[in-house]
């Protein structure tokens, strides 16, 4: 998992200010994104496959 300190100076680029409690909660929902994404190409694969 990436450091809050990492996330934030990541989110906070283009100038915009994000508390710590914020930088968790959308931090979380990348991780969870990229489960899902993970997932459909994963069905995907194994439908190519058939």
């Amino acid at each position: 998992m990436l450091k809050l300190e990492k996330c934030k100076k990541v989110l906070q680029a283009g100038g915009k200010k994000y508390s710590d409690d914020e930088v968790k909660k959308i931090r979380e929902l990348l991780y969870k994104m990229k489960t899902i994404v993970d997932d459909v190409k994963t069905m995907q694969d194994e439908k190519l496959e058939r």
